[in-house]
C-alpha cells in the first residue's frame, strides 16, 4: 500500500501548490490596475459659464454684415460643405471642403473607441496573465511568476496606449482617457490642406498680409461653424466630447476643442507656423507664435510669446482677443496648461 500512499501525498502536494498559486495570483491581481480605470476625461467640455459667454455676443444672424452661412450636401458619393463668412477685413469669403463617402467612413473609423474593443483587450490580458503565472510558477516559483505577470501588464499597457493613440486619444494621469490634441492636429494637417490652399489663394488674390490670412481661417471657424457641444458617446463610440476636424467641417458645428483642432489643422499647412493648445478649466483655445501687438493677449512658452486665438465662436474675436470668461480663467487660481501641437 506504500505506492498508493505516496501517489496520494504527491497529488495532495500538487493541489496545495496549485491553490497557493491561485491565492498568490489573486493577491498580485489586486496590485495591478485595469485600464482605463476612470471615466473619459472631457478635457475641454464647455461649462455653463462658457455657454453663457457665447450668448453675450451678437449672433451672426443679428450682425450688420451679411453673408455668413453654410450649406452641407451630398453630391453623388461625396460629401461637400460650402461656407460663406466675413473675415476681419470685412470681406466676404467663400470656401468649400469635400470628401468621398468611402474616405469619410474610413476617416471616422480612426476616432473614438468601443467598449467591446476594451473588453477584448482586457480578456486577452487576463488569459495571458493566468497562463504566464501558471507556467512561470511551476517552473521557477513565485518571483518568476510575479515578473511574468508584470511583463504581461507592460504589454497590455503598450497595446492599450497604441489603440487609443490610433483613435486620436491618450491615457492621462488617473487612468482616464482624453482627446490627444497634438495627435489629432498633426494627423489632420494634410487632410485640411485643400482648404488651407483655398484660403491662401484668396489671400494672394486680395493681397492679404499674413495676419489677414490667419484671420480668415479664424473667422471661418468662429462664425461659419455653429457652436454645439458634441456627445460623449456617439453611435456606440467614446468620443471624449470632440469631433475630428474633417467631421466638424462636414457637419458644420463643434465646440471649443473641436474648433481649436480644426483651426490648428488648417494653420499647420503654412510653413513656419508654431502653435500651442491652451487648456483651462472647462475650456480650450490656442495660441500662435508671433510677437504680440499692442493690446494682444498672449502666453509665454519656453521663453517665447504666443498670441491667443479664441476659435470657439460665435464671438467674432480677432487674433490676440479672447472672451471675458476666458480672460478670467487664464488668470484664475487653477491656471492653464500649454501643450505644443508640434
Amino acid at each position: 500500500m506504500r505506492g498508493p500512499e505516496i501517489k496520494i501525498r504527491h497529488l495532495a502536494a500538487l493541489a496545495a501548490c496549485f491553490a497557493a498559486a491561485l491565492l498568490l495570483g489573486a493577491e498580485w491581481e489586486k496590485k495591478l490596475a485595469v485600464y482605463p480605470a476612470g471615466p473619459d476625461l472631457l478635457r475641454a467640455q464647455s461649462s455653463e459659464d462658457e455657454e453663457a459667454e457665447v450668448k453675450e455676443y451678437t449672433s451672426r444672424e443679428k450682425r450688420t454684415e451679411k453673408g455668413t452661412s453654410q450649406k452641407i450636401t451630398t453630391e453623388g458619393t461625396s460629401l461637400k460643405a460650402q461656407y460663406n463668412f466675413i473675415n476681419f477685413n470685412k470681406d466676404r469669403v467663400n470656401v468649400s471642403f469635400a470628401m468621398t463617402g468611402r474616405d469619410y467612413m474610413n476617416y471616422l473609423s480612426g476616432y473614438g473607441y468601443a467598449d467591446s474593443e476594451m473588453g477584448k483587450l482586457r480578456a486577452w490580458r487576463e488569459k495571458t496573465r493566468q497562463d504566464a503565472w501558471k507556467q512561470a510558477y511551476a517552473k521557477s516559483g513565485k518571483a518568476a511568476a510575479e515578473k511574468a505577470i508584470a511583463d504581461v501588464d507592460v504589454e497590455y499597457d503598450t497595446r492599450l496606449r497604441g489603440l487609443l493613440r490610433s483613435r486620436g486619444l491618450a491615457m492621462r494621469a488617473g487612468n482616464v482617457v482624453e482627446a490627444d490634441m497634438p495627435v489629432i492636429v498633426k494627423r489632420n494637417i494634410p487632410l485640411l490642406k485643400p482648404l488651407a490652399m483655398a484660403l491662401q489663394k484668396i489671400a494672394t488674390e486680395r493681397k492679404y498680409a499674413g495676419e489677414d490670412l490667419i484671420g480668415a481661417a479664424l473667422s471661418l471657424v468662429q462664425t461659419a461653424l455653429v457652436y454645439k457641444i458634441p456627445p460623449v458617446m456617439d453611435q456606440g463610440l467614446h468620443t471624449c466630447g470632440i469631433l475630428p476636424p474633417a467631421r466638424a467641417m462636414l457637419c458644420g458645428w463643434g465646440d471649443c476643442d473641436t474648433k481649436t483642432g480644426l483651426l490648428a489643422s488648417i494653420l499647420g499647412n503654412w510653413s513656419g507656423m508654431r502653435m500651442v493648445g491652451i487648456a483651462v478649466p472647462g475650456h480650450y483655445l490656442m495660441a500662435i507664435r508671433r510677437l504680440p501687438g499692442k493690446g494682444d493677449m498672449f502666453v509665454r512658452y519656453e521663453g517665447l510669446e504666443y498670441v491667443l486665438l479664441e476659435p470657439a465662436g460665435p464671438a467674432w474675436l480677432e487674433p490676440g482677443t479672447v472672451g471675458t470668461h476666458t480672460t478670467a480663467l487664464l488668470s484664475g487660481s487653477e491656471g492653464y496648461k500649454i501643450e505644443p501641437f508640434f
